[in-house]
């Protein structure tokens, strides 16, 4: 990689060129065939590309691919015009077209957010090139899409509509293209299934969509138009599927799709199918509310991921409130909602490894939670840092009109423990929980000719299919389990994959049987496997000292069958070396159930010791007596809290 872009350095510029034609004929020797990519710019440079081209054709030396960086916030201006330029390169030069990678793009304020993602994707959709989001935090978060195992975030919903958009690409014609934050988006038509998809965002307001030109002979004489709301939930927050909002139909010669009120952090996904289809469930209410906007006592408010600091992490609005930790630090809420009843209440926070004034070591945070005064702690887990932002959600009860929220160090329960910095609260009217899929827009795999469909759930639960009697669940580390979708399915907190013939997929909460709760002190260990004392924990200790010869197995009655086992976990060990990101480290356990090997599975870090994940497994059992073994002869595993199994069809 060539960094030293501003230094004027010939000899510098001649060691580099040496080295590339040694590695590229080094390469094309012992691995003839496989593409090279380069000269891989920390950013655009055309003097150097000049100089780099024109060396590297008259050596022979020339990459199948050419590839830089685009890391500034001024990309999202710049790009078209440096990608023209290096075209005229090519011509000027007499090389050949090449495929170009951007192997890094995007800035911290813009990974996890929906409508900064959306952005840059039309960007590079448009040039038609390559691009690899770009890596700066912790290992296996893919960058704010995966905040646990299985679990997606806004980003990661933005991502999966983007990979499903089937057919060709369609002329957009964005109001002001090549600006920053202003909304941007992509289309795609396929003429084969007969579907077209649009994804849009990047700015705040109303915006409409005018679609023209599908042809009437493919599509007849109406086309029905959903608009979806993909939502950001911080680097580290849980996501929901996208939100019907809206239905309108049209003829295919042309018509308007109106967003109003879109929310700049949020992107929408809007989807194209021939027919009039019936309206959308009502949307639930929601309302959002900025901390830096509310009463502030004793607290800082700090501005967070501008377009001027692309290094820093996205905050609602472009700012938040820290300094958090005196006694009567808090942050007062007034809020209007239009009817009585039971909303979720979002708090939008982050907190270093839950460390503060007065922690003795990493752990989770708390503050205290007035609603019309009346008190309650909310628990915080912990993030990885002060501004990698995460969602925990509580249940309220609201009057009708004016409501106060606040959020404080200190009140008449006491003084919370920890310190957080808050960015926003989000209030949604609470409604049944019901998601809808449709298979017109699911995901297909090679070799089945039924979709599948990436269904969420938000906790670990049963739940209940209509559209479909059977289907088979794809399980985590894919299984494939048939299931009977007339009976209740249990699904693990975050994405289960279902393959199903269905042209649309309703899931809904179902009762079932209680799960088996083994606590980690009703587990058999042997070796140095040790209960170690953990307030943190579901009941007080973990299990510890576990792997490297030493084990820990759990004994329990079931039916015969497949099962969802839970593993509650914890993992604070952090690596050294990396200059960037936060060195977290995955840890392995093997599992053998009724003696027999059942896989290996990695534990990702927890951020803290005190703070625990859920990883999902679907299991094998047999009629009576089970027992799973927790292991790994090579280096240890996770601390483990407890572990669940339920019938996963019962």
């Amino acid at each position: 990689i060539w960094y030293a872009l501003k230094e004027n350095d010939p000899a510098r510029f001649d060691r580099f060129m040496a080295d590339w034609t040694t590695t590229v004929r080094l390469l094309r020797r012992v691995a003839p065939g496989v593409p090279l990519a380069g000269p891989n710019e920390g950013y655009f440079h055309r003097e150097f590309l000049r100089h780099f081209l024109r060396r590297a054709r008259d050596t022979g030396t020339l990459p199948e691919w050419t590839a830089w960086h685009e890391l500034s916030p001024k990309s999202l201006a710049d790009f078209r015009s440096h990608h023209a330029e290096y075209r005229d390169l090519e011509r000027e030069l007499g090389i050949d077209p090449r495929p170009v990678n951007i192997d890094e793009y995007a800035n911290n304020r813009d990974l996890s957010v929906p409508g900064q993602l959306v952005q840059w994707a039309a960007l590079f959709e448009d040039a038609k090139v390559h691009a690899d989001m770009a890596f700066w935090t912790a290992a296996g978060g893919y960058s704010g899409a995966a905040p646990q195992t299985n679990v997606p975030s806004g980003a990661w919903w933005l991502l999966k509509a983007y990979s499903g958009m089937t057919g060709a690409t369609v002329r957009v014609t964005p109001p002001r293209p090549d600006t920053p934050d202003t909304l941007q988006g992509i289309a795609s038509l396929d003429a084969e299934r007969c579907t077209a998809q649009v994804l849009a965002g990047g700015c705040a307001g109303d915006f409409t969509v005018a679609v023209r030109g599908l042809d009437a002979d493919a599509w007849g004489p109406v086309v029905t138009a959903t608009v979806h709301r993909i939502d950001w939930t911080g680097y580290e927050g849980a996501a929901g599927p996208p939100v019907a909002l809206s239905r309108v139909t049209g003829p295919p010669g042309g018509f308007d799709i109106d967003v109003p009120q879109a929310d700049r952090m949020a992107a929408y996904w809007i989807t194209l199918a021939p027919g009039e289809d019936g309206p959308v469930p009502r949307a639930p209410w929601r309302g959002t509310w900025e901390a830096e906007q509310a009463r502030i006592t004793s607290g800082e408010v700090a501005r967070q991921g501008h377009p001027g600091e692309g290094d820093g992490f996205a905050a609602s609005g472009e700012y938040d409130v820290s300094g958090l930790n005196m006694n009567d630090s808090a942050v007062t809420f007034s809020v209007e909602v239009p009817a009585e009843g039971e909303y979720d209440l979002a708090v939008f926070y982050s907190h270093m490894y839950g460390r503060g004034a007065e922690a003795t070591e990493p752990q989770p945070a708390q503050q205290v939670l007035a609603v019309n005064g009346a008190e309650r702690f909310v628990e915080y887990p912990s993030t990885m840092n002060w501004q990698h932002r995460s969602v925990v959600h509580v249940p309220v009860a609201l009057h009708a009109g004016e409501n106060t929220i606040e959020l404080s160090k200190s009140g008449a329960i006491g003084t919370a423990r920890g310190e957080v910095a808050l960015d926003k609260i989000d209030l949604t009217e609470r409604l049944p929980a019901r998601c809808s899929y449709d298979g017109a827009f699911a995901r297909y795999e090679a070799g089945s000719d039924e979709p599948v469909f990436d269904v969420y759930a938000a906790e670990d639960r049963y739940h209940r299919f209509a559209g479909a009697a059977r289907g088979v669940l794809l399980g985590p580390q894919n299984q494939c389990v048939p299931v009977d979708l007339t009976r209740p399915v249990f699904l693990h907190a975050g994405i289960n994959r279902l393959r199903a013939a269905a042209a649309r997929l309703d899931v809904e909460h179902a009762e079932g049987p209680a799960p088996i709760d083994v606590d980690a002190a009703d587990a058999v260990r042997s070796g140095e496997s040790c209960l170690i004392v953990n307030d943190f924990a579901h009941r007080g200790h973990v299990i510890g000292w576990n792997g490297r010869g030493a084990g820990a197995a759990i004994a329990f009655e079931a039916a015969a069958g497949p099962h969802a086992l839970l593993v509650s976990y914890a993992n604070g060990e952090r690596a050294e070396g990396r200059q960037s990101g936060a060195d977290i480290v995955t840890r392995h356990c093997d599992l053998v159930v009724n003696g027999k090997p059942a896989g290996r599975y990695p534990m990702r870090g927890t951020w803290t010791w005190n703070d625990f994940w859920t990883y999902p497994v679907i299991v094998d059992l047999a009629e009576g007596r089970n027992t799973i073994a927790f292991g790994n002869e090579h280096g240890p595993t996770a601390e483990f809290e407890r572990f669940r199994i339920a019938p996963l069809n019962p």
